[in-house]
């Protein structure tokens, strides 16, 4: 079985009181114990029914210890322990089902009577179990781990050989015969097991079982202790019902154990991982308390083996509570050298991080959710002239430029509202005096993060950088002669152009050629640059005018129609018809103009038509106009 994804419904613990076998044992506990706790029936009844109903029991502790052995999910060691509880339960059965069978065969019965074998079979079992839980690991990952469990787990042993060590040293033990004191003696090495059992639960970052699983066990085994310990020194027959309530519940209980744990382990796969380990117990207390409390019930039987051994115990318990608290002062004074040691190094890291972002040539700051800063470090005062001082508390939108700001208003939104986004773009930043910084800002959302709850930003001048682009951008787009477009801009014009129609005027100089070889190329380009200046009278800001090349010029109209673009040519036409004075000359500049309109976005063709239009022009000017003179 796969581990169960989170959230599924495989995931989540099982509802143990719809499983219809922990149903019937927990009813069943409740029934038989209830019986008996009512003192109903006779004491021939409540005898034959105690040594019949515990060999079921055994056997049902076979099959379930068995079914959670079994399972795909049980790792190697968990299976070993679960193994070992079956074969502990078949012990159990070697030593009861012969006592249930002598107790039927003899109708003279009314007591509780063991056996020899059981007290056997029931160290067998026990033993067996402690040997598993003995080698199971631990799950301390280092030398110190270790030893803290070990100091801890001896701790609570000592306390728990105290007790077993009081209750078969009693003074009533030894009038009750030896195998009372047999029976004693096992009941003390069970509560033992018992008790490193849950020692082994409780301090260990691994463990056979859950809680629930080892709760109704790990309280079984102390109760089996207590009475094989307690029963053998008391036989008041009015007390015959206790008796057997002490030797069902262990098995009764131990049988809800391993249901438990089936059930937890078919709908979690996690359930036998490591789990972290807690850094203190109060385990080791706990038993020092304890420990107290009995020397202080067997102190009024006078200073016997009972007080002796409780005396020892509780020195051996307080040497290891000592070895213990020793260890923990040993690791405390580590770890505050350690984190003397981290502050240290974290005071150093702050320094040099301040001292990194207060030299530092670019400016890193800080924009909380509302917009504002909340941290600038000084480079923005060397780049930008604003005082860190004047700058917290106020908006990083009231340094950027309107136009940049409007173009950059969405982004900065999503960036903004989504953590870990991240962006970078140019803009302009308004500087002290008024003027306008070209900043290159790379901005990332930190708000989730503890001590940021911001976006981070860092930026670098770029003023220099972006000049030269720009005039790189310019020159590559613009005539250097006229200041005009060129080819390329006006194209790119062109598919900008969202109207349905537009005009485009082609122009040609008349007689450009004679001027260049009379007066020199310097008089030509003079000349160029005068009807530059004429086409940019005519013209609206949305248009367009570029040199293609020579003396031939173009002017894009975007949503014009023929009439208003022959209007636009006549213009220019008549501004020409004023002569240049270039050089000290007056020049007498004439041009032809071919006028379409069409879709802008078709340019080949319409270009194509007006140099059709414009040659057509030139034409008809050379054959119906007098060659008008020179002006000299």
């Amino acid at each position: 079985m796969s581990p169960a994804a989170p959230g599924s419904a495989a995931g989540r613990r099982p509802r143990l009181v719809r499983d219809p076998v922990l149903v019937a044992l927990v009813v069943a506990t409740v029934a038989v114990l209830g019986w008996y706790a009512l003192d109903l029936g006779s004491p021939r009844a409540q005898v034959l029914g105690c040594w019949l109903i515990m060999p079921v029991l055994d056997v049902v502790l076979i099959v379930l210890a068995r079914r959670v052995a079994v399972l795909p999910t049980t790792p190697r060691a968990a299976r070993r322990f679960w193994n070992a509880m079956s074969v502990a339960g078949a012990l159990f059965t070697l030593g009861d089902a012969p006592q249930g069978v002598l107790t039927v065969a003899d109708p003279t019965v009314t007591a509780l009577r063991p056996t020899p074998l059981q007290p056997l079979t029931a160290v067998l079992g026990a033993a067996v179990v402690a040997v598993v839980l003995l080698v199971y690991p631990t799950g301390a990952t280092s030398r110190r781990a270790r030893l803290k469990y070990l100091l801890d787990a001896a701790s609570v042993m000592s306390g728990a050989a105290v007790v077993a060590w009081c209750l078969v040293t009693r003074p009533a033990l030894p009038s009750a015969g030896a195998d009372a004191l047999l029976t004693a003696v096992v009941g003390s090495g069970i509560l033992l097991v018992a008790t490193f059992a849950g020692v082994k639960l409780w301090l260990s970052g691994m463990s056979p079982m859950t809680g629930a699983a080892a709760a109704p066990m790990i309280l079984a085994a102390a109760v089996q202790g207590l009475g094989n310990a307690i029963i053998p020194s008391d036989d008041d027959p009015a007390r015959l019902y206790l008796h057997v309530i002490l030797l069902l519940a262990p098995s009764l209980l131990i049988a809800i154990g391993p249901r438990v744990q089936e059930l937890r382990s078919r709908h979690d796969a996690t359930v036998f991982e490591a789990r972290p380990v807690a850094p203190y117990s109060a385990l080791p207390y706990a038993t020092l308390v304890v420990t107290f409390a009995t020397l202080l019930v067997v102190l009024p039987d006078g200073i016997g083996p009972q007080v002796w051994g409780a005396i020892v115990g509780l020195i051996c318990i307080v040497s290891l509570v000592a070895a213990r608290q020793h260890v923990a002062f040993r690791e405390n004074a580590e770890l505050i050298t350690r984190l003397d040691e981290s502050l240290l190094e974290i005071s150093h890291r702050e320094h040099r991080l301040d001292l990194m972002l207060r030299h530092s040539s670019d400016i890193t700051t800080i924009v909380g959710p509302d917009g504002l800063f909340v941290y600038v470090n000084p480079a923005l005062e060397r780049l930008l002239g604003w005082p860190v001082a004047q700058t917290i508390g106020r908006r990083m939108i009231d340094f950027l430029h309107p136009d940049d700001l409007a173009a950059l208003r969405p982004r900065l939104g999503v960036v903004s509202r989504t953590p870990d986004a991240s962006m970078t773009y140019q803009a302009r930043y308004r500087h002290v005096d008024g003027s306008w910084v070209w900043l290159e800002v790379i901005a990332t959302n930190l708000t989730h993060q503890p001590g940021i709850n911001g976006t981070v930003s860092n930026a670098r001048d770029v003023t220099e950088a972006r000049k030269l682009q720009d005039l790189l951008r310019y020159q590559a787009s613009h005539d250097v002669l006229t200041g005009l477009g060129n080819r390329m801009l006006f194209a790119e014009r062109m598919r900008a152009v969202d109207a349905p129609t537009s005009a485009v005027l082609l122009i040609d100089l008349d007689g450009f050629k004679e001027i260049n070889d009379r007066y020199g190329h310097h008089v030509g380009d003079e000349v160029l640059v005068y009807v530059a200046g004429r086409l940019r009278q005519c013209l609206r800001p949305d248009d367009t005018a570029a040199r293609f090349g020579g003396d031939e010029f173009a002017v894009l109209l975007p949503g014009v129609n023929e009439v208003t673009a022959r209007g636009v040519a006549a213009r220019f036409l008549d501004l020409l018809d004023t002569p240049a004075e270039i050089d000290g000359k007056l020049l007498d500049v004439r041009a032809s103009v071919g006028v379409v309109v069409g879709d802008a976005h078709d340019a080949e063709a319409l270009l194509r038509a007006a140099d059709s239009r414009m040659y057509a022009e030139k034409r008809r000017v050379r054959a119906t106009a007098p060659a008008r003179p020179e002006a000299v």
